[in-house]
C-alpha cells in the first residue's frame, strides 16, 4: 500500500512508476520497491531495489546484474538514494553495449530478416520510444499473434521442436506486453518473431506470415517506428 511507505521513498521512485525503455521492462515487484529486467527473454540481467532504511538519510538495498563491464555476476549492497538514478543509467548502458557489440554468438541471418521486415514500417516520431500502441492497433496485432500461436503447432517436428517453443514463448511474451509497452518495444519484438518464423522456411512463411495479414499489420501500425533495427534497440 502507498501509505505503508514514507513520502521520501515514494518520491524517490515516482519517476520509475511509468518508466518505459526499449531494452528493459519494469515488472511486478511483489514485496520489492523496484524490479526491472532485460527484455531479452534469453537474458537473466536485472535491476532490483529490495528495501530501504533511514540512517540520517535514505538508503536503498540494491541488487543488479551484470555487476559491471568486467563482471557478469550480480552486485548487492546499500547505496545512498541519491545515487539510484546514476546506478540505474549505468546498468541500462550495459544492456546497450551488449546489443551493439558484434560477436560469434550473433545470428546474422536472423538479424537480416528482422531488418528486412522493419524496413517495411514507415519513419516515425519520437513517440515510438515513449507511447503505447493505440487500442485498435493492439487488437489487430493480438489477432495476428493468436493465429500464429494456433497454427504453428501443426509444424512441430522433432528437429524443430526447440525453435518452435522459442517462437511460441516470444509470441506469448509479446501478447502480454502489447498494452503495457512502447510502440518501439512492440515492433522490435514483432519483427524478431517474423524473422524466426522466416528462418524456419517457406511453409512457415506462407502459413504464418501471409502477405495479406502482414500488409494489414504494417499499414495498421504505420508511423510508429524509427528507421533501422538498431534505432529501437
Amino acid at each position: 500500500m502507498k501509505k505503508d511507505l514514507p513520502i521520501i521513498v515514494l518520491k524517490t521512485f515516482e519517476k520509475y512508476v511509468h518508466l518505459k525503455g526499449e531494452r528493459f521492462q519494469v515488472v511486478d515487484q511483489d514485496e520489492l520497491l523496484l524490479k526491472v529486467v532485460d527484455i531479452d527473454t534469453n537474458s537473466n540481467f536485472y535491476f532490483i531495489v529490495e528495501s530501504h532504511q533511514m540512517k540520517g538519510h535514505l538508503k536503498l538495498l540494491v541488487n543488479w546484474k551484470p555487476q559491471s563491464r568486467e563482471d557478469i555476476g550480480n552486485f548487492k549492497g546499500w547505496i545512498n538514494a541519491k545515487q539510484l538514478d546514476a546506478h540505474f543509467d549505468q546498468w541500462v548502458s550495459y544492456l546497450k553495449e551488449y546489443e551493439e557489440i558484434h560477436s560469434f554468438f550473433d545470428d546474422p541471418i536472423l538479424n537480416a530478416y528482422a531488418d528486412e521486415y522493419l524496413s517495411e514500417f514507415i519513419i516515425i516520431d519520437e513517440e515510438a520510444k515513449s507511447k503505447p500502441l493505440k487500442p485498435n492497433q493492439i487488437l489487430l496485432l493480438d489477432e495476428h499473434l493468436e493465429t500464429i500461436e494456433k497454427n504453428i503447432k501443426k509444424h512441430i517436428t522433432k528437429e524443430n521442436e526447440e525453435q518452435i517453443a522459442n517462437i511460441t514463448d516470444d509470441v506469448t511474451s509479446l501478447r502480454k506486453g502489447l498494452s503495457i509497452n512502447t510502440k518501439g518495444w512492440v515492433i522490435k519484438k514483432l519483427v524478431l518473431v517474423w524473422a524466426k518464423i522466416t528462418k524456419q522456411g517457406a511453409p512457415f512463411i506462407r502459413d504464418l506470415i501471409s502477405q495479406a495479414s502482414k500488409k494489414a499489420l504494417v499499414e495498421g501500425i504505420n508511423h510508429v517506428v524509427e528507421v533501422g533495427f538498431e534505432a529501437i534497440k
